[in-house]
């Protein structure tokens, strides 16, 4: 396996593999009108222009993308919230590492960012895993509409 920055000829690719997850994985867990939300906020074009200002990853496997992660700053420059974002794994390859070995990049990027706390906006299908990498749910919760957990992890 090896990691890379996501390319834009890498974009259809991607979009294949979370529209994937959505289809096949989180749909068990959410609704169909967020989920279908969700799809629309991940289609190539607003991949590519996320492209602009969050760090996207690919991991690849004999060649073919086998997962995606990247980190995103949803606060400022003088108050930066960096979060894990676009982290998804090819449905049925879950459970062999993939998702570990992009967290571990994304985790050690976010450490070299000199910060106290990593943030996820975690879906309920993620859950568990980011329990299991360290994070701990928030107090406070306010995409509940979207059935999304916010959850951090502290670095300091």
């Amino acid at each position: 396996m090896k990691i890379r920055e996501m390319k834009e000829y890498d974009i259809g690719f991607v979009w294949k593999l979370i529209r994937n997850n959505f289809d096949k994985v989180m749909i068990k867990y959410h609704s169909k009108e967020i989920v279908e939300k969700f799809k629309k906020h991940n289609k190539p074009e607003k991949l590519k222009e996320q492209m602009k200002w969050k760090e996207i990853y690919v991991v690849e496997e004999n060649d073919e993308i086998v997962g995606t992660g990247a980190i995103a700053n949803f606060g400022d420059d003088n108050l930066p919230k960096y979060s894990v974002s676009n982290f998804f794994v090819k449905p049925e390859l879950h459970k062999r590492g993939i998702g570990r070995f992009i967290f571990e990049h994304l985790l050690e990027i976010v450490k070299e960012k000199d910060v106290n706390k990593f943030h996820v906006p975690s879906s309920k299908s993620g859950l568990k895993f980011y329990k299991k990498m360290g994070f701990i749910e928030d107090k406070v919760q306010p995409d509940k509409k979207d059935e999304i957990i916010w959850m951090t992890m502290d670095l300091s």
